[in-house]
């Protein structure tokens, strides 16, 4: 099954179903194998909408960070900047330059896009 999740603190805080699966997942609830997926998820917390689309509108290089579980102090550390700075990088719309987010990638172990 195709899904992704979204931690926070190394906790699972939404499961992002693409809509296809998630219709197929609809039609076929007699299936024991989606069922228990299904049960699965159940057991994480759920959050109400306005937050969900925060959570997944937010900067990308916050959101990552907080996925990670990191302060804005340590982020700093590990790519070799001031505090100050990563703040500004979580500034709403904030553009990065091809050395900063080739920076980020490395750190957080993802692919530089995520930040263009």
């Amino acid at each position: 099954m195709e899904y992704q999740t979204i931690r926070e603190n190394g906790k699972v805080k939404f499961v992002v179903l693409p809509v296809k699966l998630f219709e197929a997942i609809l039609d076929r609830m007699e299936d024991e194998s989606d069922l228990h997926h299904i049960r699965e998820a159940k057991s994480e917390p759920l959050y109400d909408q306005n937050e969900a689309e925060d959570y997944i509108f937010m900067n990308p290089v916050k959101r990552e960070r907080l996925e990670k579980g990191w302060t804005q102090e340590e982020l700093a550390r590990r790519i070799g900047v001031k505090q100050a700075t990563v703040a500004k990088w979580e500034r709403q719309g904030a553009v990065y330059r091809k050395s900063t987010r080739e920076k980020l990638a490395k750190s957080f172990g993802i692919n530089e896009t995520s930040f263009s």
